[in-house]
């Protein structure tokens, strides 16, 4: 009798420890979907959710799920991006962007910010695309892609109507001199090197204030953005395009890499406007002429 109620005590124990086991593998089978299963079963955006975890592949499925086509844009690089004096985000980049997101069916919605915080923010999952004057570089092609380009633009040295200190771009030894942090010429210039001291700013506006106030011996900037400034500018301390053009890049929309489908509707895109001649009539508008191709 001892011997068969051991056995039966042991059998309950065993039994016990069955359920638990099983009780155990249940849960973690609950908890470890694929990423992409849980995306899927989400309700955020992940061009807008922050999370810790890596980005993944944002699908134009899910941009038409959200109903919006998020923009990440300096907002200060006249005459590609800029406010207007009703305070509304306007130029060739948001004319091209607005195309993209009708295209797709959705709403756009353009998210100013520092250049040098858009591309990472595309990565992070904060936009969906970067438009912004951007020029295609060997160091961002490392991180993000590019749609095919709408135009191209180089680097200008701008100063003061009366100096005489500044030849050309190229050529910046003993002068200070002034860049947008983060742009494509922020690396140019750095490639070039011999400055004295080399300025950052947030944008056009930033740094030309200070050109003319003196801080800075040059301004070093896309060539598109200097003319337009030098066109519009009605101040007492007139300004100068000094020298040729040097670097000239493609401009594109930049993207997060691997969304195949989402790269081949912008490119299709951009390719019928370049065809029809509506870019080289947004350019004209903005611009004053056709970018160069």
């Amino acid at each position: 009798m001892k011997r068969v109620k051991w056995m039966s005590m042991g059998l309950v124990i065993t039994s016990l420890f069955l359920v638990a086991a099983c009780g155990t593998k249940a849960t973690t089978t609950g908890t470890s979907a694929k990423p992409s299963e849980q995306q899927a079963a989400g309700t955020a955006s992940p061009a807008i959710a922050a999370t810790n975890a890596p980005v993944t592949s944002q699908t134009v499925q899910q941009i038409k799920k959200n109903g919006k086509l998020v923009i990440g844009t300096s907002g200060n690089f006249r005459p590609m991006t800029f406010m207007n004096e009703q305070s509304q985000l306007t130029g060739l980049d948001i004319d091209i962007g607005t195309m993209i997101a009708e295209k797709l069916g959705v709403k756009v919605e353009f998210v100013p910010g520092n250049i040098a915080g858009l591309i990472p923010g595309l990565v992070a999952g904060k936009f969906d695309l970067v438009m912004s004057a951007l020029s295609e570089t060997d160091e961002r092609k490392k991180s993000i892609d590019f749609s095919i380009p709408y135009g191209k633009d180089g680097t200008v040295a701008v100063t003061l109507k009366d100096s005489t200190k500044v030849e050309d771009v190229t050529k910046l030894n003993g002068l200070i001199t002034g860049v947008i942090g983060g742009s494509a010429t922020h690396t140019v210039i750095k490639e070039f090197g011999g400055f004295k001291e080399l300025k950052e700013y947030p944008g056009n506006a930033e740094a030309f204030t200070d050109l003319k106030a003196g801080r800075i011996d040059l301004y070093a900037v896309g060539n598109i953005a200097a003319n337009d400034y030098i066109k519009n500018d009605k101040s007492e301390k007139p300004l100068k395009l000094v020298g040729k053009v040097a670097a000239v890049k493609n401009m594109g929309v930049g993207l997060r890499k691997n969304e195949p489908e989402l790269k081949a509707i912008i490119d299709g895109l951009i390719e019928e406007k370049m065809k029809d001649g509506t870019i080289d009539k947004l350019a004209t508008k903005w611009v004053g002429a056709p970018l160069p191709k």
